[in-house]
């Protein structure tokens, strides 16, 4: 009886290591020296199906990669870029316990959001230094160096920093120079060589993938709450 009970003890604490050790997601592609960088510096490379978890940096370096989450979503990094996932968390189903937070700490992103951010748009943000992006289920690329500059292909998003929030709808883009100059709208055609494709559309992406800008490295900042 007691080694049952040993072995059912033990069942169940492998069940927890496991779900706590699961990815937030999974490498669609690589392409050139992508490598995940954990807090500790560690750094491992990643080839298209590795997971990769909250708390993790992703940096592209001259490569790119897209990166599908567990909610459905899907992010595209370009040269140059690195990614955090700095919290995640997702069971299947929005149930309240779901977040995505994120921070860009310089290059270029495309994304298309998924479940997290629908039914509660305070649990997904994206961080830089100047400016903090929210969503409402949406589509929208990203390219920061020492400023931002956002373009929405579909739904809305609220881009904040201490100045203040904009809201970015489809077909519009915004920039902010810094974090205490507030958000405001630029001309969409000054975007364009942004969201031209560079060759195939990446695997998943509906609609091509973002070629990106890039930009000089840039040392991290504290991320900003955003003003909801």
């Amino acid at each position: 009886m007691h080694w049952l009970l040993l072995v059912c003890i033990c069942t169940l604490l492998l069940g927890i290591d496991d779900t706590a050790a699961a990815g937030a997601a999974r490498v669609d592609f690589s392409i050139g020296d992508v490598v995940a960088v954990q807090p500790d510096g560690t750094r491992r490379p990643l080839q298209r199906g590795a997971e990769v978890a909250a708390g993790e940096t992703v940096d592209t370096g001259s490569g790119r990669g897209q990166l599908r989450f567990t909610d459905g979503s899907m992010v595209s990094l370009q040269p140059r870029t690195q990614f955090r996932i700095d919290a995640y968390e997702f069971k299947g189903q929005a149930d309240g316990s779901e977040k995505g937070f994120f921070s860009l700490l310089k290059g270029a992103l495309r994304t298309i959001t998924g479940a997290i951010g629908k039914a509660d748009r305070k649990t997904y943000r994206l961080d830089t230094a100047v400016a903090t992006i929210g969503i409402r289920g949406t589509e929208y690329a990203v390219a920061y160096g020492n400023s931002i500059t956002v373009t929405t292909n579909s739904g809305l998003i609220e881009v904040c920093n201490n100045a203040g929030c904009l809201l970015v709808e489809a077909g519009q883009s915004a920039y902010v120079p810094d974090i205490n100059t507030l958000p405001s709208f630029t001309p969409r055609n000054a975007l364009d060589p942004l969201m031209r494709p560079p060759g195939p559309p990446a695997p998943g992406f509906s609609s091509g993938d973002h070629p990106g800008i890039i930009v000089p490295p840039q040392p991290p900042q504290p991320p900003q709450s955003p003003t909801y």
